[in-house]
Formats: C-alpha cells, sequence, structure tokens
C-alpha cells in the first residue's frame, strides 16, 4: 500500500509530537520527586590546631622604584 508523501509527513510529525510529549512527562516527574542532597559535617581537624595573632596595625609598604628614567629632550620645557 503506497501512502503519498502528506502522509508520511503527519505520520512523522505526530511521532515526533507523542515522543516528545513523553520525554516532558518523564522529565516532569523527575524533577517534581527531587529532593535535595543531604551534606553531612564531621568537623575533623587534621593535625595540630595553630592560632595567630594578628597585629593591631599593620604597616602599609609603599613601593619605590628601583631605577629612574631619564627624561628625554622634547618632553620639558627645558631642552
Amino acid at each position: 500500500m503506497r501512502h503519498s508523501t502528506k502522509m508520511q509527513a503527519m505520520l512523522v510529525a505526530g511521532a515526533g509530537l507523542i515522543a516528545a510529549g513523553a520525554f516532558a512527562t518523564a522529565l516532569n516527574q523527575e524533577t517534581a520527586s527531587y529532593t535535595a542532597p543531604t551534606v553531612l559535617s564531621s568537623k575533623m581537624s587534621i593535625g595540630e590546631t595553630t592560632t595567630s595573632e594578628v597585629p593591631s596595625s599593620i604597616p602599609t609598604p609603599v613601593a619605590q622604584p628601583a631605577m629612574k628614567a631619564d627624561i628625554p629632550c622634547g618632553f620639558t620645557s627645558g631642552c
């Protein structure tokens, strides 16, 4: 039995819609029953525990260049 091209296109489109509906239903059921994972904390420490003292005032370093460049002629008014 020969089907027309229009009939074959309608069959393919219908199958695609049924597959899309099944996929959407499966996805909706998966997200509806989703529960967030439980995270456990053990507060385990490895080795010794140390405490460090922070000074009350930390000096702020100022950057100083190691070398200074000579200004070439033409960049100043006295050339």
